[in-house]
Formats: C-alpha cells, sequence, structure tokens
C-alpha cells in the first residue's frame, strides 16, 4: 500500500487541488466551467487521491435517481498515475466512494470496463464486484 496518500472529497472550496495533477489522472485539461457544472450538481461527486501536494488519482461517480427503484451509484472513471497503479490506490478511492454512496442512500452502484482491461476488473472484482454480460451502445447526435 502506498503511504502518505490522502483521499479528499473536491468542491468548490478546494478544487484548486485539481490544479496539479499527476500523468494520465485526467484525459484532457480540467476546464473551469466543465467542473463548476460538475461540482455544482449535488448528485455528482469526485474525490482524489493527493500525494504529496499531487493528485495522483481520482474517482468520479453520479447519484442516479431512478421513478421506479431506489437511488443508485454509477462510478464514471477510477484513474491513477501510471507509476503509483497496483498500490493500493484506486482501492483506496472506491471504497471512499462506496462510503459517499451510503450517505446519499444508494442501494447498488454499478460501473463498467473494457473488457481487455484486466487491472481496472481486478479492482472492481477486489470490492466484490461480479461482471455480467451486456451490449454497449453510443448513440451519435
Amino acid at each position: 500500500m502506498t503511504t502518505a496518500i490522502k483521499i479528499e472529497r473536491v468542491t468548490a472550496d478546494n478544487a484548486v487541488i485539481l490544479d496539479n495533477a499527476g500523468e494520465d489522472v485526467f484525459d484532457a485539461p480540467v476546464k473551469d466551467e466543465y467542473l463548476s457544472r460538475f461540482l455544482a450538481d449535488k448528485g455528482h461527486m469526485m474525490i482524489v487521491a493527493v500525494q504529496n501536494g499531487l493528485t495522483v488519482g481520482k474517482c468520479t461517480a453520479i447519484v442516479h435517481h431512478r421513478p421506479d427503484k431506489p437511488d443508485e451509484l454509477y462510478i464514471d472513471e477510477v484513474d491513477v498515475t501510471p507509476t503509483l497503479r497496483k498500490q493500493g490506490i484506486g482501492k483506496m478511492l472506491i471504497a471512499r466512494m462506496l462510503e459517499l454512496a451510503d450517505e446519499y442512500g444508494c442501494e447498488e452502484c454499478w460501473l463498467g470496463t473494457e473488457k481487455d482491461n484486466i487491472p481496472a476488473k481486478a479492482l472492481y472484482e477486489s470490492h466484490g464486484a461480479q461482471s455480467e454480460e451486456i451490449v454497449l451502445y453510443y448513440l451519435n447526435y
């Protein structure tokens, strides 16, 4: 397990922590307008792993409200800078996000990954997740 890692929830008050992000934590530079919109929605959550002032991992999630079932949490992304992978950071991020899901009253949590993403599958299975066969479509508009 990596030492000196602090897990923090990102809010408008501490969002500057994202200004110093490690390699591959985000797909592209964080844009203030997108971040503000994300953080303004109570059902959107982001937590980060910080080591020595550097954001080395992140997990984003959305509370999914449904009219006929209890709320559920959709974990959108889990990313850790490559040099620190397989050291427990992803596991810490997911554990904290699941705590937040409980605080929001979510009864289920789901996420997805590519079939060949073996490290991600191992991470999710370490939390007791079981994979299901699905078909995924992207709608272009």
